[in-house]
């Protein structure tokens, strides 16, 4: 093997089972070189850099890395999946249930970082360049899904890998932490550790990859110096297909039309003593569609979570939903049933060997999972949604094989089979490919259009807004601290 070789691939096939992946991958990574890999949703890059890091085998071919490079050492691949595995090690030690305070802040960002060994100058200074080192004292379930993806760059750079593979690294960032991971990418390609980066969107290349490998459904597409396959990269929109929705599903409730839909004032929200929601006064009325935008940690996840039943800290305040003062009888399962909820942390619960046809039917019930067979007109729903985004085929396969951006899909669809009233889509776009934002998007316009679903948007990207949105919700700095509420329309 040639000194110069980092990675060499050569006719790699790899599968899941029986279920192909890969299929005759060549490539050749050598010294001086910055790759990017670029690809849509089931392209096959997480699989390539589990292929690299040795978690998973060739079924075919071989794969030569550079002499004294270690797999289980050297080698680290951040991804959502690393994500999953510490919030689900988190939660299940949570004993906020068991203590007086009924609080637990569990595992703290700081702890993430250090895994157990002591602070030093090194954790300092990235802890700072990172831009995390003002949150190091707080839970990893409480912070945003980009605090919490940069507290996971932070823990790799402090473990001193050989080689970094960054799996989608700016997802779920707002626009100012965006730029400064560019920043701070740059600067790491332009040191001796090597970065490997897995991109959707050609727009998040860095300037520095002069070398791209283009992957879709499992095969190279191109390969190559940077300008000459990104020539190659067109997408067209004609390629988007949304079928006609299904029927709504009938709605076991009433609810009354003279009250607005939601409608807070002065609420206030604080985590040991540390203020996050500070004075928010927001009103949503029937046929309104709302964008809520804010810096990562601002308060956006919080905000959703005190509407859909799942923070406690909503009693107590001035929230009325649905013409029902919040925590005056109507039970959690109650309110529930009036919302669909797309987020990053249902999703990343969903870890079982479940088939996607289950976990969207078990939208039905506010479940995780299903405890019985998927089957007669539970099933039938499910099928309906996925057609309507033409993913028909994924309905048997297990959903922790899918990509993530795949998982997203099928969250909306799990969202939307019981016909919320609500639909709430925390960073729906998250993971997802040009392509699958257009169908996304697309979609979510025509649950809007049929009248009788009303829409609460979190993103951070201005192209990525919905046309039916019509007010905007804005998290600002309040001068007491935490974030306080600008509503305007849209």
């Amino acid at each position: 093997m040639s000194t110069d070789t980092i990675i060499h691939f050569h006719q790699v096939c790899a599968a899941y089972r029986t279920d192909p992946v890969l299929q005759d991958i060549d490539w050749h990574w050598q010294q001086n070189q910055q790759w990017a890999i670029l690809g849509g949703n089931g392209a096959g890059k997480s699989t390539l850099a589990q292929l690299i890091s040795d978690q998973l085998r060739p079924q075919r071919g071989s794969i030569v890395r550079q002499q004294g490079l270690n797999p289980e050492q050297d080698i680290l691949h951040l991804s959502f999946e690393l994500q999953r595995q510490l919030i689900n090690h988190d939660i299940r030690y949570d004993d906020s249930e068991d203590r007086d305070d009924a609080a637990d802040i569990g595992t703290t960002v700081a702890q993430i970082v250090l895994q157990k060994k002591s602070p030093d100058e090194n954790f300092a200074a990235i802890t700072r360049q990172c831009h995390i080192d003002h949150i190091l004292n707080r839970g990893i379930r409480f912070v945003s899904t980009g605090e919490s993806r940069k507290t996971l760059l932070a823990r790799a750079l402090f473990n001193q890998p050989k080689l970094l593979i960054l799996d989608n690294p700016f997802e779920g960032l707002d626009q100012q932490s965006q730029t400064e991971l560019k920043v701070l990418i740059d600067q790491l390609l332009l040191s001796p550790l090597k970065v490997l980066l897995l991109i959707k969107q050609t727009d998040e290349i860095p300037d520095s990859v002069d070398h791209i490998l283009w992957l879709e459904h499992g095969e190279i597409q191109a390969s190559g110096q940077r300008d000459k396959v990104l020539a190659k990269t067109k997408v067209s929109p004609n390629r988007i297909r949304i079928g006609d929705l299904p029927v709504a599903t009938e709605r076991r409730y009433k609810v009354d039309k003279a009250q607005p839909l939601l409608n807070l004032q002065q609420v206030n929200i604080s985590y040991n003593e540390q203020a996050i929601l500070t004075d928010i006064n927001w009103q949503l009325d029937w046929g309104q569609h709302c964008v809520i935008t804010g810096p990562n940690g601002a308060g956006k996840s919080t905000l959703l979570s005190l509407l859909s039943g799942d923070n406690h800290k909503a009693y107590g305040q001035q929230i009325s939903l649905f013409g029902n003062t919040r925590g005056s009888g109507e039970s959690v399962q109650q309110l529930k049933q009036k919302f669909g909820i797309v987020n990053t942390q249902l999703q990343l619960n969903h870890i079982g060997r479940i088939r996607v046809a289950e976990v969207i039917a078990s939208g039905l019930y506010d479940s995780v999972g299903l405890y019985q067979p998927c089957t007669g007109n539970d099933r039938k729903i499910a099928l309906h949604w996925l057609n309507v985004m033409g993913l028909e085929h994924i309905a048997t396969q297990f959903f922790n094989r899918l990509s993530f951006g795949q998982q997203r899909l099928a969250m909306l669809a799990r969202a939307m089979v019981k016909s919320p009233l609500v639909l709430i889509l925390d960073e729906p776009c998250i993971g997802l490919d040009k392509l699958h934002r257009l169908l996304i998007l697309g979609l979510i316009d025509k649950i809007a259009e049929r009248g009788d679903c009303h829409i609460l948007y979190v993103s951070h990207s201005a192209n990525e807004i919905p046309q039916c949105i019509n007010q905007q919700l804005q998290l600002v700095p309040h001068s007491k601290g935490g974030y306080t509420s600008v509503v305007s329309e849209y």
